[in-house]
Order: structure tokens, then sequence, then C-alpha cells
């Protein structure tokens, strides 16, 4: 498995080349790329020229390092998708420099550590974007918006010298920060918590999480995640993915929203608004859906799916972090190699373990 040949082979999709699938995945993305530049940040352009370029740069001179032809290499584009991917999952405020190293661990640590392209086990954009997140908790945290306002007026000042913010400094906050509708429904998460015991009735009750729903439905970033869902039925429609996995994910988020309300008075979003919220319609369709990282059978992938949807549920309404798409992906890209062996086809008789089990005596 050390030849280029053999590792283009393996996320072959039957008569497209590798080229071919990550232009039509680029193709997909335009909507959102578009939607993103034009309503919520115009620096996406830039970090995405920046990322691009420097993920060719790098990828050219560990292909050297590695003794192979560059051009073929770089001529696949799978290191650009990568490094859109990347830019897509981080804030647009983020120094250029933390982008850059970004996109360095995404070429050694996420792609040719491993062999290359074919051999790496977790999704290279998101063991990027994990490093990024640890290594840079606050820059990777602050969505702060195009408007030029990023130098800290009063508002910080008065926020630095209280340990508590009032609700009316903190609508002022989002305003300047352009905190997502999920950063907003996680601080009242956390002042609910706060309160606690007893639990404040007011922050608590069904109305905040419906405002925040009422936020998403009215902000930007639902337009943005129907640009995700229609890039993603593009895939569908040209056969680029699998339904199995985006469908097992939406679905079983969908039943998490909408069983949980039923055990917390934390608000919770509507099931329907969850999925349109954070980064669920990219990392459905764009990113669990990594050839080379994800499960390959048809059962594997509806498991796949189901385990990042958990995952995904678990860490966005029990942790710090209001998202976990990236996470719930790089925990499952683990358990691929399990979730593969128990459900491919054993290549000798043809039948799978599963067939194999329910016909013993």
């Amino acid at each position: 498995m050390s030849g280029l040949t053999v590792d283009t082979a393996l996320i072959a999709h039957k008569r497209r080349s590798v080229s071919s699938i990550m232009v039509h995945v680029m193709v997909a993305l335009l909507p959102g790329i578009t939607i993103y530049a034009l309503y919520i940040d115009s620096r996406l352009l830039f970090n995405i020229l920046i990322a691009s370029t420097c993920a060719l740069l790098f990828e050219s001179v560990l292909v050297l390092l590695r003794r192979r032809a560059v051009l073929p290499v770089l001529k696949d584009a799978s290191i650009v998708l990568a490094a859109i991917l990347l830019v897509l999952s981080v804030p647009q405020s983020l120094p250029s420099w933390q982008l850059v190293f970004g996109v360095f661990v995404l070429c050694t640590l996420g792609k040719h550590i491993f062999g290359g392209l074919g051999h790496n086990p977790f999704n290279p954009a998101m063991v990027a974007y994990a490093v990024l997140i640890v290594s840079f908790p606050l820059t990777m945290t602050q969505w702060t918006e195009d408007n030029g306002l990023l130098d800290a007026p009063e508002i910080i000042k008065n926020a630095e010298s209280s340990s508590v913010i009032d609700k009316g400094q903190l609508t002022e906050w989002d305003s300047l920060s352009g905190a997502t509708p999920l950063d907003r429904l996680e601080t009242l998460k956390r002042e609910a918590g706060i309160s606690s015991p007893p639990v404040d009735a007011s922050l608590t009750t069904p109305e905040q999480a419906l405002s925040a729903a009422d936020t998403i439905l009215s902000s930007d970033w639902l337009i943005l995640s129907v640009a995700w869902l229609a890039g993603g039925l593009y895939l569908l429609f040209t056969r680029i993915i699998s339904w199995r996995i985006p469908v097992s994910v939406l679905a079983t988020l969908w039943c998490l929203y909408a069983l949980y309300p039923l055990s917390t008075s934390t608000p919770v979003l509507p099931a329907t608004v969850a999925l349109f919220s954070g980064a669920i319609m990219l990392g459905a369709f764009f990113i669990a859906t990594d050839p080379v990282s994800a499960a390959t059978s048809d059962k594997g992938k509806l498991v796949y799916g189901f385990g990042i949807a958990v995952l995904c549920f678990f860490i966005r309404e029990f942790s710090a972090y209001p998202e976990g798409i990236a996470f719930a992906v790089l925990l499952m890209n683990m358990c691929v190699p399990l979730i593969d062996h128990a459900f491919t086809r054993n290549r000798f008789s043809g039948n799978s373990i599963d067939d194999q089990t329910s016909n013993r005596p």
C-alpha cells in the first residue's frame, strides 16, 4: 500500500476519478460559501484563499519528502477540499497564523503521517479543528462579525470587571461578538445551572427554547443551513455520497431532540429547528460522509451515522461546547474498523457476519 495508485483506489467511486469526486463536493459547497460570504462574514473568501494556498504548499513539501511525484497528488484536489472544510468550521475572525497552523496540522497529522490519501483513519479537517480548539480556545470561540468592531468597547471592560453580566449586557455582547444562536442557548442553560438549587423557573421555561428557535429561524444561519442541505441533496442526486450516513445522522438527532424535553426542564430546541442549527447540515452531508474515514458497509454507515448523532447530541446538551459535530465524527472515526469488521461481507464465504450468526444452530 505504498503506491499512489493504491491510495486513490481506496476511495474510487465506480467510474469517477478522485479529482472528479472532489470537484463535485466543492461545487456542492458553493451555495453555502456564497451565503456565508454575502450574509454572515465576507472574510470567509480570504481565509479560503489562504488555507487553500498553504495546503497546496504543505502538501507539495510533504509529498517531496515522501519521494513521490507532486503533480498527480495535487491534481486530485483532496487537500484543497479539506482546507475549505476547515475554514468553514472555524470562526472567520481566527488569526491568519492560527489558521495556517491548522492547515499544517491538517496536512501532517491529519493526512500524511498515516500514508496519504486513502490511509488516514480520521477526517483531516476535523483533526485540525480539534487541535485548534484545544490550542486556541479563546479565538476558536469568538465569532466576531465582519463589522470592524474588533476593539474592546466599554461593554467588554465592564464584563471583565464583573463576574455577572445582566441580560441587557448579554444582548449587546451577542450583537458585538456575532454569537451564534447555539451560543445564546448555551448561555441560557448556564444561567439555569447557576441558579440551582432551586432552579429559577423563569430561566428554564419552554419559552426560552422557543426564543432561541425564533432566533435561528430569523437569522442568516438558517439560510446557510438550507444552503448546506441543498448542496447535500446535490451530492445525493449525483450519487457522490450514500444517503445512509446523512439520513441516519439527521433522523437520530431529530428523535433525540423530540424526546429530550420529556425528561428535562432546561431550554431545548424544537427537533426540526435543531437540525438547522449550528453545523448539523454541513456535518451530516460534507464531513461525516468522508469516503476514507467513514464506514463503508451499508449497515455500518447507518450505525456510524447513529453514533455521530448520539455523540453530537450529548456534547451539545451536556458539555461546555454548543456544537459537537467535529468531536462526534472523530470519535466515530475510531470505531470505523470495528463497525466495518462487524458488517462487511466475508470475502471468502460471501456471507455477512450477521448472516453467519443467524445460521448457527
